[in-house]
């Protein structure tokens, strides 16, 4: 019985441990790579010049950045990685990598996009460890994020700001309840990510529905015989 609630507590710790690297250097690694992109003073220019680009946004991340009582007055540091990668894919001019944005990225293609891309797609990954992580999957995982990490690191001239802050999350001591909220937090930001999937899910099949009404009724009122000549023409 012990050794099954220390595996237990072991893929925990393992879940615990990516999620609050994730959740702590990974996302401000990825503020940094906006700052890059986009000053904070030029901010506002940019998100009231490009919002018509951006894709379906949550009530929270709309009123973050256009709040609509006064301007964003933040600093990215209340930014998270969802609002983060769709800023930085949208509206910082990244070239996409070889595989596209929303897709997994070959192995061998370290570009910027590629390696957001990754730090994404994992934090999208542990929301399925729910009941822990392997220690398999836990090393697998966390060496495609450090390798991201140390090529954004390289992109941005800035040492190895936050490779240190990779290799410290990894050897640090790690207390199952005190840890717990880093993957509450991420599985937080997954629902919502999945309640807008849904929201536009419904959307696209509600304008369908329309769609389909439309056309319905434009048959109903086509006189017979102009049918037949529509059809005889097309």
């Amino acid at each position: 019985m012990a050794s099954t609630s220390y595996a237990a507590t072991e893929e925990m710790t393992n879940l615990n441990r990516v999620s609050r690297l994730l959740m702590g250097p990974c996302t401000d690694q990825l503020r940094d790579l906006l700052r890059f992109y986009i000053p904070l003073a030029s901010f506002l220019t940019v998100i009231q010049r490009e919002k018509l680009r951006l894709p379906r946004l949550t009530g929270p991340q709309w009123n973050l950045i256009l709040p609509s009582c006064g301007v964003y007055s933040g600093n990215y540091n209340d930014m998270d990685i969802s609002l983060l990668y769709i800023l930085l894919r949208n509206l910082c001019g990244i070239q996409a990598h070889n595989m596209g944005w929303g897709n997994i990225p070959d192995s061998t293609d370290r570009s910027v996009s590629a390696n957001i891309e990754r730090i994404r797609l994992a934090r999208n990954e542990c929301s399925h460890f729910a009941g822990g992580m392997s220690k398999t999957e836990f090393n697998r995982i966390w060496s495609n994020i450090k390798g991201a990490v140390v090529d954004l690191d390289k992109y941005l001239g800035i040492g190895n700001k936050f490779q240190e802050k990779v290799d410290f999350v990894r050897n640090d001591t790690m207390d199952p309840a005190r840890d717990k909220h880093f993957s509450d937090q991420l599985l937080e930001q997954m629902k919502e990510i999945e309640n807008v999937k849904k929201e536009v899910d419904s959307l696209k099949s509600s304008q369908h529905g329309i769609k389909q009404m439309v056309l319905e009724l434009k048959n109903d009122y086509i006189p017979p015989n102009v049918k037949v000549i529509w059809y005889s023409f097309g």
